[in-house]
């Protein structure tokens, strides 16, 4: 076989000269785009964090506005039922000057309001599906 000299059969390990800082280059540019992705994913989990916490802050004020105006239409009417009592207890013991007479109507046109009212309720309950959205959102389906 032939006899192959070093200069023949060896590797050429060095690399150009002009190679060397070109590659230098390319490894410096990629460090500052994965630098610059790195920053921007930062920024953007820092953009979804303010935007989590702001609408969670809006959620809430708007679940306790809803609690508000809620608790202030209960007052309202419990107020307006206690006048509509008192109204019609004084123009029935005006009528009939029995007091027990006047309790008896009165707590039977209650109790028959109530349970109007709790029918209205369930019928009302069934329409809007509560428990089907309740048991979605616990689901996750």
């Amino acid at each position: 076989m032939d006899n192959i000299g070093p200069e023949q059969g060896s590797f050429n390990n060095q690399s150009e000269p002009n190679q060397q800082p070109e590659n230098e280059a390319k490894l410096a540019q990629t460090f500052e785009s994965v630098i610059a992705l790195l920053e921007s994913k930062i920024a953007k989990l820092i953009t979804s964090k303010n935007l989590v916490a702001a609408e969670a802050k809006v959620s809430l004020s708007a679940a306790l506005l809803s609690f508000a105006i809620c608790l202030t239409l209960v007052v309202i009417v419990s107020v307006i039922w206690l006048l509509l009592n008192a109204v019609v207890g004084l123009t029935l013991y005006k009528m009939y000057p029995s007091l027990a007479l006047v309790i008896g109507s009165l707590l039977l046109l209650n109790s028959a309001l109530a349970v109007w009212l709790f029918i209205q309720l369930k019928r009302i309950w069934h329409r809007v599906g509560f428990k089907a959205s309740a048991s979605l959102l616990l689901n996750g389906d």
